[in-house]
Order: structure tokens, then sequence, then C-alpha cells
């Protein structure tokens, strides 16, 4: 009798400590689906702001209009949802004052409401990729391949953005 007690109670720690250990590994399993739903959100998050970039537009109004300025010679504007980003040629001699960069960012807003954020730059490299990317855009080129080298030339040209 008292074997069969001992193997008895042996078989019910075995059984009790399996199926605590079973309750670990679930657990641990929802843990584990926790963090691979995070992880799909987050993606999904991702996904969702380069759609956002993929509204890769040309303000050809917003260019117009800082075209009609003095002192500029040249604009190319292109939007990102509700940031523009302005590239300007201006006359020989003229320096970008505060007070021009506003007036160039006042302009740009004016044709176009949806805009919250300008950036605007002189910088002569700046100017020439800009153009490309609106000659791309307008010859029918998929905005989403230039996402990512825009992208890059903003961060290049615009560090604290």
């Amino acid at each position: 009798m008292k074997k069969a007690s001992m193997y008895l109670a042996a078989c019910m720690t075995i059984f009790f400590l399996a199926g605590c250990m079973n309750n670990n590994d679930e657990t641990a399993d929802k843990a584990d689906n926790n963090a691979a739903e995070q992880d799909s959100q987050n993606e999904q998050t991702t996904d969702d702001e380069g759609n956002n970039e993929a509204r890769l537009s040309v303000l050809d109004k917003a260019e117009g209009s800082l075209e009609d300025m003095d002192k500029v010679e040249d604009a190319t504007v292109l939007a990102t949802g509700e940031r523009a980003y302005a590239a300007v040629q201006l006359e020989n001699d003229t320096q970008v004052t505060d007070e021009l960069k506003k007036d160039m960012e006042d302009k740009v807003k004016e044709s176009d409401t949806t805009l919250e954020e300008v950036y605007i730059s002189e910088d002569p490299d700046f100017t020439t990729q800009m153009k490309d990317y609106a000659e791309r855009i307008e010859a029918g080129e998929p905005v989403e391949g230039l996402v990512d080298e825009f992208s890059d030339t903003v961060r290049r040209v615009f560090p604290s953005e």
C-alpha cells in the first residue's frame, strides 16, 4: 500500500509539474504573440507613412507664385502631404534673408492652403535634384521609385527635418 501511495503521489506531482510547465509555455507563447502583433502594427505604421510620402507631387501654382516675386528667377516646389519643399534660384547677388524666406513660404502656403510647413533652399545642388524629380514626376514615372531618393535628399538639405 505504501508503494502504491508513493507511486500515486509521484504521478500526481509529475502531472502537476507538467501542467504548470504547460501554463508557462502558454504565457511565453502569449508574450511571443503580443510581440509579433506589435511588430505587425509597427510595420503597418511604417507602411502608412510610406503611403503619405508616396503622394509626392509638383506644385505648379506655387512655382508660379514664387517666380512672380522680385529676386526669384526660377523655382521648383514639391509636396508630400502637408509639407512643401521649394528649391529657388535667386537673381545675382541676392541674399536670402529671413524676411525673403518668410515671404516665399507665405506665397507657397497661399497657393495650397493644405500645406502646414514649407522648406525653402537656394542650394544649387538641391535645385538641380528637385528639377530632376519634378521632370520625372511629370513624365509619369512611378512616384514610389522616387520616394527614398527624395527623402534622402531632403534629409541632407534640411537635417533638422
